[in-house]
């Protein structure tokens, strides 16, 4: 009884010990987190890391709470407060686990020093993760303390830390790591589902990394079933037998798990309407060229930085997408660890899994120093992703194929830790003295200090509108045309909460800038474009305040940093003509603003659904109908007008119906010539809806024979000169 009980106490105590390393690791990790990614704690009240798509994650992180208490006007997958007023279906989890956190500490913190908290805590979790991940496959320290600097600090997360708060947030991956190899090592139900619990954790942080993380189990799954197979000669039957007890309960548990925040997406990516898949093209350029495993990162090295900027400048894509850096020093680790434990069946894993994740992320086709086509003979080289494209569920809605890297990295440090686990496990002199020095390379090669911040403004005009009571919206001036305007307005609507016109998604409908397109004065103000001569003739100063109290835009808000002298000299004198000179609301902080009162308006067209590109015919600006075409007409008052245009019918002649809201108001055989209509419609107070319908429909050109044509559009009337009158 007394050796059992002695074996307790020691068990105890060698418990504290470990928690009590632990405790160490992790502290370093805040140090050292607080060192390299330097000022970025030091500016934590007032500057934000990163820049650009930085503040959309921050407006996204404050969206979810906005959403949630405001059911009324928006919600989780659709909002109008972007791309006011017709609004856009958007992704509602994002990166769940992220907006879950920024719910519970809102109440007691500001937006953007939680989105720092949490970016840190994006390299602190994460080296911790991969530390315990080592530390169980050596059963060394040193090592595993190592290969969470390597994981953590790695190029490819310093990078898409810019930003990419989604790809910033790889903490779970080395968890979920661990109790995978945990099941495929020693099997258990528990170890099975912790792994799936950390893998709903990773999904619930980036919803590409839930793909990529999925590919890894399956690798896993794979190799033991070939372990079990080939070199331990397990009968199939046992095999498979094992194999369902060991990852079963992962399945399941991630199934479940994760089921509840991708519905939505996978609903929308299953559907006929899915704005999540981008071009195929766009798998090409945003891979990573081979070039990029051997470059350190680009210009934010300090000492390498000037040498390798010019070969980065040379690849398609991103900076961010890439980079995928890992460093000689852990090559070198890694090789070595191959080296001396070859036999060894997590080794070969390791080493499979860097090479499979480092070959996918250069995407469908090779890319060297920026060049896809090879030799006089225009030669591509594919891979691998080329056929996981088509094989791999909702594989085709990331774009991003650089970022198959992270699952690389993390495997990079698993052998590193191995490497360096094999250098110093025996008693040798100066252990220490070895480990420092790696430690030092490592952190030299990934350096990336200092670290870019933006500053984090909250104009005065925003918090007093934030005041004013009802939902109006915003026209904010260059949101459309400069990205980076887009998102810090995006960010500026956390503090104001009205909604705004256009705006920044990563995935953005085709429709959902129709609103800023077609609409006369929105349009040349977005776009910052001289008034179009299209087939509508009506006076864009005229109309502008008309449409703007229409659609309840009751703010322009010009941001002048944003702008050129020449943008401005185009742009001041439209707004004052338009606004009849009222006078500024607001002149500060490099912003100027116009106030828009509701007033007595006149009425206005807009071109909607149906029509072809604009053309020029004679002179006259023209476009075809397909099988129909509609207007929109806003009323001020209940009315009777004519409706005036020229029209003519392609190939041969056709019945055109004029319909004023579903009511037929007259119907004309439209020759192959033009002739001039003129249509009485009673116009309701408001909006008015004016549909040109041809029953016989609309022909392609190139399918006539004796037309000779390329042309695949369907034609069926062409229409110019389109004006409102009222009736005589």
């Amino acid at each position: 009884m007394g050796i059992i009980d002695l074996k307790k106490v020691l068990s105890k105590l060698q418990d504290q010990s470990d928690i009590k390393k632990a405790g160490i690791v992790f502290a370093a990790y805040i140090l050292l987190t607080i060192i390299l990614t330097y000022p970025v704690a030091f500016k934590i009240g007032s500057a934000i890391p990163g820049w650009g798509d930085a503040f959309y994650w921050m407006y996204s992180l404050w969206y979810t709470g906005y959403a949630i208490t405001h059911s009324d006007m928006t919600s989780l997958t659709y909002t109008i407060m972007q791309f006011y007023p017709d609004g856009i279906p958007t992704t509602p989890f994002p990166s769940a686990f992220n907006q879950l956190l920024y719910l519970l500490m809102s109440p007691f913190l500001e937006l953007h020093i939680i989105y720092t908290i949490l970016w840190l805590l994006t390299f602190i979790v994460g080296a911790f993760g991969a530390y315990l991940l080592v530390k169980y496959l050596t059963n060394n320290g040193y090592a595993a303390f190592i290969s969470g600097i390597v994981f953590a600090f790695t190029p490819y997360h310093f990078v898409h830390a810019l930003g990419h708060f989604g790809a910033t947030s790889i903490e779970w991956i080395p968890f979920c790591a661990l109790y995978l190899m945990k099941t495929f090592r020693e099997g258990g139900t528990r170890n099975s589902i912790l792994a799936g619990g950390f893998f709903v954790l990773v999904a619930m942080s980036d919803l590409q990394y839930m793909v990529f993380m999925g590919l890894f189990a399956i690798l896993l799954c794979l190799y033991d079933l070939y372990w079990l197979l080939v070199n331990e000669k397990v009968k199939v039957l046992a095999t498979m037998e094992t194999l369902i007890k060991k990852y079963l309960p992962f399945g399941l548990v991630s199934f479940a798990g994760i089921l509840p925040f991708t519905i939505n997406d996978i609903l929308v990516a299953t559907s006929g309407s899915n704005f999540l898949k981008p071009n195929p093209v766009e798998a090409v350029i945003y891979s990573t060229d081979l070039l990029s495993f051997f470059l350190p990162c680009c210009r934010f090295h300090p000492f390498f930085g000037e040498m390798v900027t010019p070969i980065y400048s040379n690849f398609s894509g991103n900076l961010t997408e890439h980079t995928t850096y890992i460093g000689y020093a852990v090559l070198l680790l890694s090789v070595f660890a191959f080296l001396k434990l070859r036999s060894n069946k997590d080794v070969k894993f390791w080493l499979i899994s860097a090479i499979s994740f480092s070959i996918l992320s250069l995407g469908p086709v090779l890319s060297i120093n920026g060049q896809t086509v090879f030799s006089v003979f225009k030669t591509t080289v594919p891979l691998p992703h080329l056929a996981l494209y088509y094989l791999i569920p909702f594989l085709d809605n990331c774009r991003t194929t650089g970022r198959f890297f992270v699952i690389a990295a993390l495997a990079f440090a698993v052998l590193a830790g191995y490497g360096i686990a094999e250098l110093v496990k025996r008693d040798i002199p100066r252990k220490k003295l070895i480990i420092i020095l790696i430690t030092a390379v490592v952190i030299f090669e990934y350096m990336f200090i200092p670290f870019p911040t933006s500053v984090v403004d909250q104009p005065v005009f925003y918090k007093e509108i934030a005041q004013e009571e009802g939902d109006f919206g915003l026209l904010e001036i260059p949101a459309t045309k400069v990205y980076v305007a887009a998102v810090t307005t995006e960010y500026y609507q956390t503090i104001h909460g009205k909604p705004i016109v256009g705006g920044h998604v990563a995935r953005i409908p085709q429709d959902a800038r129709d609103f800023e397109m077609k609409t006369p004065f929105i349009y040349e103000t977005t776009y910052l474009k001289e008034p179009v001569n299209d087939i509508l003739t009506q006076n864009v100063t005229e109309i502008g305040m008309s449409i703007l109290a229409h659609y309840n835009i009751r703010y322009i808000a010009i941001h002048r940093d944003y702008l050129t002298e020449e943008d401005l000299e185009f742009l001041l004198p439209l707004i004052n003509q338009t606004l009849n000179n009222t006078p500024k609301a607001y002149e500060k902080d490099n912003m100027v603003v116009y106030r828009i009162d509701e007033i007595p308006g006149k009425n206005f067209m807009i071109r909607s659904d149906g029509w072809q590109g604009l053309e020029n015919w004679g002179g006259i600006p023209s476009r075809w109908v397909s099988d129909n075409a509609t207007l929109l007409i806003v009323s001020v008052t209940d009315q009777q007008v004519e409706l005036n245009f020229n029209t003519r019918s392609f190939h041969h002649p056709r019945t055109l119906g004029i319909y004023a809201n579903d009511h037929l108001v007259q119907q004309t055989t439209v020759p192959t010539s033009f002739i001039s209509i003129s249509t009485p419609i009673q116009l309701h107070k408001g909006e008015n809806v004016i549909r040109l319908d041809v029953p016989e429909g609309a022909e392609r050109p190139c399918d006539i024979p004796e037309l000779d044509s390329k042309d695949t559009r369907w034609l069926s009337v062409g229409v110019q000169n389109v004006t409102l009158v009222e009736a005589k």
